[in-house]
C-alpha cells in the first residue's frame, strides 16, 4: 500500500503530506493540534514568522515529550520495586507456611490423596 497525500493547513498555508492509508483523521487531528499551538506562539510572541513559530512549537513539543518521558521512566520504576515489594511478601509468607506446616505432611506431592482415602 502506497502512502495518501493529504494536504493540510498552518497559518493560512497548505501542505502536501505523505499519509499512511488509514491515518488520514489521526493526521488531521495532529495538524489541527499543531495549528492551535502555533496561533498561541503567534499570539504569545508577535512574530508571524511560520518558521520561528514552527521552531518554538517543535522544541516545546519536543521538551513535553522528554518530561512524560522522564515521568514515565520513574513510574516504571516505581511500580517494578512496588511488585519487588509484593513478591518478596509472597515468598515470605510461603516460606514461613512451609516451615509451620504439620510434621509428616509432603509439600511437593504430586497427588495429596492415596487409594486409602477413598
Amino acid at each position: 500500500m502506497s502512502n495518501k497525500t493529504l494536504e493540510i493547513h498552518l497559518l493560512g498555508k497548505s501542505f502536501s503530506v505523505a499519509c499512511p492509508p488509514g491515518q488520514e483523521n489521526q493526521l488531521r487531528m495532529v495538524a489541527e493540534q499543531l495549528g492551535q499551538r502555533l496561533d498561541q506562539l503567534r499570539q504569545r510572541t508577535g512574530t508571524g514568522n511560520l518558521e520561528q513559530l514552527a521552531v518554538m512549537a517543535a522544541l516545546n513539543l519536543s521538551h513535553e515529550l522528554m518530561m512524560t518521558q522522564q515521568q514515565q521512566s520513574i513510574a516504571q520504576r516505581q511500580l517494578e520495586t512496588r511488585i519487588q515489594v509484593l513478591q518478596d511478601a509472597i515468598e515470605q509468607a510461603l516460606s514461613e507456611r512451609l516451615q509451620n506446616r504439620p510434621k509428616g505432611v509432603e509439600a511437593d506431592s504430586a497427588n495429596p490423596y492415596t487409594d486409602q482415602d477413598g
